[in-house]
């Protein structure tokens, strides 16, 4: 389980990042979004917020807070977990100025995971246990801001966490999104 402490620290961590953004004075996006991801064998489910700032006229950084669920099954091996997350992220918009249309970029991230598994499930030397992990990440994404001042935001990700003791592995995460611009 989380302790108060790992919480703090998350949000402390997230804050840092994206505290220096804000004295550009170029345009800046919130987002809240939403989204599944399958990879490795299972499944999860993340919420996400977002704060991107235009660094210039095609190129934005973005960092994101998060929460994920996730789940994995097979004949005989099952885990469930969830834990917050930071991602860090470049945008370039190739045809368009930054934090509107198509976009193009990629970044880290970092998760906290805890989780319940079992191992030979339904065999007389079946085994269970929890974990506690910390798992880096890195991926790619593509995305559409639609709209003016307040855009819908769907995007895609692609990625690989670097490090777990979770299964957690390739992912392929589709989100979608509410911004509002100012």
């Amino acid at each position: 389980m989380y302790t108060k402490d790992s919480k703090i620290l998350s949000v402390l961590l997230t804050i840092s990042c994206l505290a220096p953004l804000s004295v550009l004075a170029n345009e800046q996006a919130m987002t809240i979004s939403a989204g599944g991801a399958v990879g490795g064998g299972g499944t999860a489910a993340t919420l996400l917020v977002e704060y991107e700032h235009a660094i210039t006229d095609h190129f934005a950084l973005a960092g994101r807070g998060g929460y994920m669920t996730y789940s994995y099954s097979d004949s005989e091996y099952e885990e469930a977990g969830n834990g917050p997350g930071v991602q860090m992220s470049a945008k370039f918009y190739p045809a368009s100025t930054a934090l509107h249309g198509f976009y193009v970029g990629g970044g880290l991230g970092v998760w906290q995971m805890s989780g319940d598994w079992t191992d030979d499930k339904g065999t007389s030397y079946q085994s269970t246990g929890d974990l506690s992990t910390t798992n880096a990440e890195i991926h790619g994404e593509v995305g559409w801001r639609i709209g003016k001042k307040v855009q819908f935001s769907p995007s895609l990700q692609v990625g690989t966490f670097l490090s777990s003791d979770a299964v957690l592995a390739e992912f392929f995460s589709i989100n979608f999104g509410v911004s509002f611009l100012f």
